[in-house]
């Protein structure tokens, strides 16, 4: 099989294909760019391809299976760990309403499974800080953290380095990234629930306002503001996931968690119309129709996660003028 090789070691001439020596001899030295706005046509046309082969000779699927096993073993810890956090602060009340955003982007199954999991946990009681709360939080937080960890191993095959981060270092990393998702989801529910309060303040302060503009920005109010969210946690996710040995700047990662944030939307779109009325877990897996439906979201979701990645694993390399190679192992 094909992997990706790090340019920084040392490649042995038996392995390079007389037309990479010709090819190299007539390009001369490699250029560096230090932003991707300076990276021209064919640049991108060399970084595309390269990405293509990638994810076609490496090991892209087998990868995105785990982390979408991993993933579906946390996500009700995960949502737990979400609920409570948020109520600490906010009316637990409020996040149903939010859950329509996730309705086209869920298979109905799983979409179902998610729902009424939500809605057993918004009506048991309200918490305060305690320390049980604390001790319960903490432990669905090491839950959760198995999808991190997972994602953390897989963005390290992407970009083709090794783990040198100690276990324990390696352990509050994973830890630290599934708290800040987390908190990053809480704070994220609570502007979609805020901003509509604040788009409702012109008509009461009579001030006057296009036909029908407030209704409008109060239906994609919601969306826009995950869309963001969405962009801004894989952004930090390649920034921070891999274990590089070189430094790198978010200017180089924006691009791809851009394209997998919106590849992700068309895809998890497709994928739920694609369950809806086409394919039919229930008649296939019966009871566990919605948790295998589940389970397939995750996959299509860490290949496109991954995807991204593949592509700033790529740009990055491109840039400092070591192209990575596939060769044969």
């Amino acid at each position: 099989m094909q992997v990706l090789c790090d340019p920084a070691h040392p490649s042995h001439p038996e392995h390079t294909h007389p037309n990479e020596h010709n090819q190299a001899d007539q390009t001369g030295p490699a250029k560096t760019f230090s932003r991707p706005s300076e990276l021209g046509r064919g640049d991108w046309k060399t970084i595309l391809l390269q990405t293509g082969k990638s994810l076609i000779s490496g090991p892209t699927t087998l990868v995105a299976a785990g982390c979408a096993f991993y993933t579906t073993l946390s996500l009700f810890p995960a949502i737990s760990s979400l609920i409570s956090i948020y109520g600490l602060a906010f009316d637990v009340q409020t996040v149903t309403p939010q859950l329509e955003v996730l309705r086209n982007l869920l298979p109905p199954g799983a979409y179902a499974l998610i729902y009424d999991r939500i809605q057993t946990l918004v009506a048991e009681p309200p918490s305060s800080l305690t320390v049980n709360l604390v001790i319960s939080l903490s432990v669905a937080l090491w839950s959760a953290s198995a999808a991190t960890r997972s994602i953390l191993a897989a963005l390290n095959i992407a970009y083709n380095t090794k783990e040198s981060r100690s276990f324990l270092v390696f352990q509050i990393t994973a830890l630290a990234m599934t708290l800040s998702a987390v908190l990053g989801a809480a704070l994220t529910l609570a502007i979609m629930v805020a901003l509509p309060i604040f788009l409702n303040l012109p008509a009461w302060l009579h001030i006057p306002t296009p036909p029908g503009s407030i209704e409008f920005a109060a239906r994609w109010s919601g969306p826009l503001v995950m869309f963001s969210f969405q962009i801004l946690a894989t952004s930090a996710l390649y920034r921070f996931g891999p274990d590089r040995h070189y430094a790198t700047n978010w200017r180089w990662v924006l691009p791809g968690a851009l394209f997998a944030t919106l590849t992700w939307i068309m895809t998890a779109m497709g994928f739920s119309y694609y369950v809806a009325h086409i394919a039919s877990y229930n008649a296939t897996y019966g009871p566990l129709g919605a948790v295998i439906a589940i389970m397939m979201w995750f996959f299509v979701s860490a290949w496109v996660v991954l995807m991204g990645a593949e592509l700033s694993a790529e740009m990055e390399s491109y840039a400092r003028g070591e192209p990575r190679k596939p060769i044969e192992i």
